[in-house]
């Protein structure tokens, strides 16, 4: 059980790449939960799933990387975007994406997607339902939608052409990620996935520091309100109980799950969600934390070095599980970023 911590060293161009981008972003909307940006977000990912099923569908397809869609049974069917690679897949990974639970859709970590199918994994993203205060569906409806994917993803490995399965979640998928583990280890249903890969999630709904202490400079969020925003995802629950395992990964039992891979940037306010996570893993098993100097949440939609090199992190990241290389698991190349 060991927590190996890598810090990503960027040459001056590539820096300044990188502080390029943050200076777009610093004059960009910020990101808030109340009901307007809801209605408004949801509208967006309408227009996104649209834009994907015109524009990415077909560059997939180039990439040799086949797009299948179909829905989970039961009360709630959930909707399943799955890339197939060209050829047998060496693994499937249950993708969960971001979008602070209020939008996005399985489409929105295509690029990171397409990045693993093309070279041969086979990727299952899930189409949870988003935060709608009208509609009053809160963050109980999202981890169900992702516990039952999961169930489906772990029964059909078979189907899907693997026998080995890694969980991914990026920022609130993070979050949903990391409780659909601990779901499967209770369910006795862990001993498929053979890793956790985590972008910079969001693990303590009662707020880390970080998070209570981030101020109006802060890139992608509004920080003066980051703490009401997240307890805006189940308010019924005061701040103790934002606390409570069955919500906040980061006070859950972490014994029996596998080893996994924490990213987090320097200028992300949750980033002390990634620190206090992969320690407590580490405690429980194998954790790598790549830390990635000045660059906000979200950074691997924003392109650049930190982008590129992440993606090809990530994957040499599940290559190493696969091979059993767990020392050599990580290797963040600076050509790459």
């Amino acid at each position: 059980m060991t927590l190996r911590t890598h810090i990503v060293d960027f040459a001056p161009a590539q820096q300044a790449a990188v502080r390029r981008i943050n200076a777009v972003l610093a004059r960009a909307p910020r990101l808030r939960t109340d009901p307007w940006r809801i209605d408004a977000g949801q509208r967006l990912t309408a227009w996104l799933d649209a834009a994907a099923g015109h524009v990415t569908t077909p560059r997939l397809k180039k990439r040799g990387v086949t797009v299948e869609i179909l829905h989970t049974e039961g009360e709630h069917p959930v909707p399943l975007r799955i890339l197939h690679p060209t050829g047998r897949p060496s693994a499937v990974i249950l993708d969960i994406h971001g979008g602070g639970w209020v939008l996005g859709s399985a489409s929105l970590n295509d690029r990171l997607n397409a990045h693993l199918a093309h070279h041969g994994f086979c990727v299952v993203s899930v189409d949870y339902r988003l935060l709608s205060e009208r509609r009053h569906i809160y963050i109980d409806a999202a981890i169900a939608d992702c516990l039952a994917a999961a169930y489906w993803t772990v029964t059909n490995v078979d189907r899907l052409g693997a026998s080995t399965l890694f969980i991914a979640g990026e920022s609130a998928g993070g979050h949903l990620a990391a409780l659909t583990a601990v779901a499967l280890r209770d369910q006795g249903l862990i001993d498929l996935v053979r890793g956790c890969v985590f972008a910079y999630g969001v693990f303590d709904l009662s707020g880390t520091d970080s998070v209570r202490n981030a101020g109006p400079e802060t890139l992608l969020f509004n920080g003066p309100t980051m703490q009401a925003d997240l307890a805006r995802l189940a308010p019924d629950r005061d701040e103790a109980a934002l606390r409570s395992p069955e919500i906040s990964p980061l006070y859950a039992d972490l014994t029996g799950l596998p080893p996994a891979l924490f990213l987090a940037g320097d200028y992300d306010p949750l980033f002390e969600d990634s620190l206090l996570m992969a320690a407590r893993w580490g405690e429980a098993s194998d954790a790598d934390l790549i830390r990635v100097p000045e660059v906000p949440h979200g950074f691997l939609h924003f392109g650049g070095p930190a982008a590129r090199g992440s993606r090809t992190a990530i994957r040499r990241w599940i290559d190493g599980r696969l091979a059993g290389q767990a020392e050599n698991a990580v290797s963040v190349d600076k050509t790459n970023h």
